[in-house]
């Protein structure tokens, strides 16, 4: 039976890898101080959009991230925009979202954005509060994030999202609360909230394997989460995903493409690639990016070809995220394989800790499941 593991869906990924300061806990490919590569970068991903082999398919979302793209300027962002234009079908409606640092772009910057085509901006506040925002190494304030929301309103994007951390160091219920507060007033459609993890190779992680980093307690953190869940679902948001929450109608439709283990296409450096099974890396390294693309040499670093289990288990992972869960039938189609068969003990344990629903038809999280989400997500490793 052959193995549909895209479900015909096509997103549009493109990796801008610069940022003015790599905050603290940032292990994402970032760099600070190579502004002197970025018009190479941007003639570059250009070439590299203009060489893909999936050139021509249709295309309904499109997302910039990073880094910060709006490190970049509004015409090096819209020359991207039209390569890719050029060589998918992107659909008159498509969803076509940037990241952006509140430090990093301005009223003038967002008009140009609009203008080019970019509907919907992602922008990176983390907290309401100079204090945290200080710890953390963000480089905007919290009155500059106001500003920024506001100029992006005053520029026509009529779809703008916020990215709120908690968990953060000396992050106190009641500075969880007041950035809540501010984000709820500022009437954004959509709100993102994360917790701060310790990544491999951070300043935070060497921090506070040091013992000096001051985290909230863990019960001070479930805290968070869960009054993120009840402040932002009593204001009229939907809690449609593990950490993101919507207005009616606008829920990342980029976003639900990977959740829902759909394809897609990453262009730029580090981005990574999903298509036909086989998953692979482009080359991290910028200036190594630019030469490669130049000297028209192969950007996979990494490649890997997924079977139907291991596909299968990561749909689930993925799915699982949703809080409307994932249907059964559909894996069933895709991958020839029966999920409550084929991980028949697993879904037995997660379900006999009361972490999971399971029906004939359905799994999903149960509200004990969301608090223990990465647990749950570990059992389903191949």
């Amino acid at each position: 039976m052959p193995v549909d593991y895209g479900m015909n869906e096509l997103a549009l990924y493109v990796h801008v890898p610069f940022c003015v300061k790599k905050c603290a806990y940032c292990d994402f490919n970032a760099y600070s101080g190579l502004g002197d590569l970025a018009e190479g970068f941007v003639e570059a991903i250009c070439k590299e959009i203009e060489a893909s082999h999936e050139r021509g398919k249709p295309v309904e979302t499109c997302f910039f991230g990073g880094g910060t793209p709006t490190y970049l300027e509004a015409d090096q962002l819209a020359r991207i925009l039209t390569a890719l234009r050029s060589a998918f079908a992107v659909a008159h409606n498509a969803e076509i979202t940037s990241e952006a640092n509140p430090s990093t772009a301005d009223a003038e910057k967002f008009a140009a954005m609009r203008e080019a085509g970019f509907n919907r901006l992602s922008i990176g506040v983390q907290a309401f509060d100079d204090r945290l925002l200080a710890a953390v190494d963000r480089t905007h304030t919290a009155d500059e994030a106001e500003v920024a929301i506001r100029a992006a309103r005053t520029a026509g994007f009529e779809n703008i999202s916020l990215d709120l951390m908690f968990g953060l160091p000396t992050q106190t219920r009641e500075d969880w609360d007041a950035t809540l507060d501010s984000a709820i007033n500022l009437g954004t459609e959509h709100i993102s909230v994360y917790a701060l993890t310790l990544e491999p190779g951070t300043r935070f992680e060497r921090l506070h394997a040091g013992g000096k980093l001051n985290l909230p307690t863990e019960s001070d953190e479930l805290w968070m989460y869960e009054r993120a869940i009840e402040r932002l679902t009593e204001a009229g948001f939907e809690h449609y995903e593990v950490s993101n929450f919507a207005r009616p109608g606008f829920r990342a439709r980029h976003n639900l493409v990977y959740w829902r283990n759909g394809e897609y296409r990453g262009f730029g450096p580090g981005a990574v690639s999903y298509i036909a099974g086989r998953r692979w890396t482009n080359e991290k390294y910028p200036a190594r990016y630019n030469r490669k693309v130049r000297d028209e040499a192969d950007l996979a670093v990494e490649s890997e070809r997924l079977d139907p289990p291991a596909a299968l288990a990561e749909s689930l992972m993925l799915g699982l995220r949703l809080r409307e869960g994932i249907a059964l039938d559909p894996l069933r189609m895709r991958f020839g394989i029966d999920p409550l068969i084929h991980f028949e003990s697993t879904l037995q344990k997660l379900s006999s800790k009361g972490w999971l629903e399971v029906t004939t038809d359905r799994l999903r999280l149960t509200h004990q499941g969301l608090l223990f989400a990465n647990d749950v997500f570990l059992e389903l490793l191949p």
